[in-house]
């Protein structure tokens, strides 16, 4: 059972693995680009793994903003982490604080999208499902950085190949197939809908109010399908008692 857990861990996120490559080798290139040394630009990555969040405060420095205005921008743009954990913590109210604080170091967009149904489980072998697949992405994260540090020089102009597409192409194949219920559906549609719409918005807060809406139109969906089967048994039970 263990094996089966890390292996699974490993295969499911291995497709988003290969789709983010190109996106962090080009953070990587881009980093040593702006000044960075080689064990910079990795230990950046070790930390931060957050490639959006990486790739515009590489453009605000470049564009020489301030170290207060470039931590405030991407902590905006990671605000839908929140969303993330939230719905992730009533699935491990039984682990520990450091199985929780180790849980919560790399759940990416990536992380969470691969996991989040294994973690409904009350097995604790989920646990290694959910670290297998953590750990995974982290490993061909930073090394997709390394390797962009070391060799950048050799691709100049490398964020115009548009390379970075094919992490929203990954993204897209195993996120799409999740989206079964009408609820997903019209979460799904109204978060992509006002993300366009809202693209305008500073600091990519679009992104943060977009995710929002989707929630709360899918919860609004939900809940009217319990008031709807709800109605259903009500009348069932008062036609037989009469």
């Amino acid at each position: 059972m263990k094996k089966d857990m890390l292996l699974g861990g490993m295969s499911t996120v291995i497709p988003l693995c290969i789709g983010d490559f190109p996106f962090s080798f080009i953070v990587g290139a881009l980093s040593t680009d702006m000044g960075m040394s080689v064990w910079q630009s990795t230990a950046w990555s070790c930390i931060v793994i957050a490639g959006s969040a990486q790739m515009l405060a590489l453009n605000m420095l470049k564009t020489g903003a301030s170290l207060g205005v470039i931590i405030f921008t991407t902590f905006i743009i990671n605000l839908r982490h929140i969303l993330y954990s939230a719905s992730l913590s009533s699935k491990i109210r039984e682990a520990s604080f450091f199985k929780k604080f180790l849980l919560s170091y790399a759940l990416t967009d990536e992380v969470y999208a691969t996991t989040i149904k294994h973690m409904d489980s009350d097995n604790k072998d989920k646990y290694l499902f959910y670290f297998s697949a953590m750990f995974t992405f982290w490993f061909f994260w930073v090394l997709a950085d390394f390797l962009g540090a070391v060799t950048g020089s050799l691709f100049p102009d490398i964020q115009k190949y548009g390379l970075d597409f094919a992490m929203v192409a990954a993204f897209i194949a195993i996120v799409v197939p999740q989206i079964k219920s009408q609820a997903c559906t019209v979460a799904a549609l109204v978060a992509a809908i006002s993300g366009v719409l809202l693209i305008a918005l500073p600091y990519s807060l679009g992104i943060v109010v977009a995710s929002l809406l989707g929630v709360i139109a899918g919860w609004r969906v939900d809940l009217a399908e319990e008031r709807k089967v709800a109605g259903k048994i009500q009348n069932e039970v008062a036609r037989n008692e009469q």
